[in-house]
């Protein structure tokens, strides 16, 4: 896998555009483009660096393949890597999306309580 899969991946991974992405990063979509085409391009460290800030993908994978893939956080050792991914996920997402993933969390302990009552009767 070369720098192109990696970048390929990070979008495919977090449903992102090219346009996105370059927004996210302040750089051009035309640059995206390229870095996605043309593996002699090489991403430079800072570039790198903001990825992993804002997506959680070490730098030295993105830019050399080096394992593991994902960033790991104190605050998510001991998680699985599912876990990991989803907390990750949760972290870059606005206040309504937080708000209708905790009410679904809720609905299932509310779903829960319900079985487990009907298991006592």
């Amino acid at each position: 896998m070369n720098q192109c899969d990696r970048l390929k991946l990070i979008l495919q991974e977090n449903h992102l555009k090219q346009k996105q992405l370059a927004a996210e990063l302040g750089i051009t979509e035309s640059y995206i483009s390229k870095l996605l085409k043309d593996p002699d391009i090489r991403l430079s460290q800072s570039l790198a660096a903001l990825i992993e800030e804002k997506y959680g993908y070490r730098a030295d994978w993105i830019l050399k393949g080096e394992e593991p893939k994902i960033k790991q956080t104190s605050k998510l050792r001991g998680l699985s890597e599912l876990h990991q991914k989803t907390m990750e996920r949760m972290e870059k997402m606005n206040d309504q999306q937080v708000k209708a993933i905790l009410a679904f969390i809720n609905s299932l302990d509310d779903i829960e309580k319900i079985f487990s009552d009907e298991d006592e009767t």
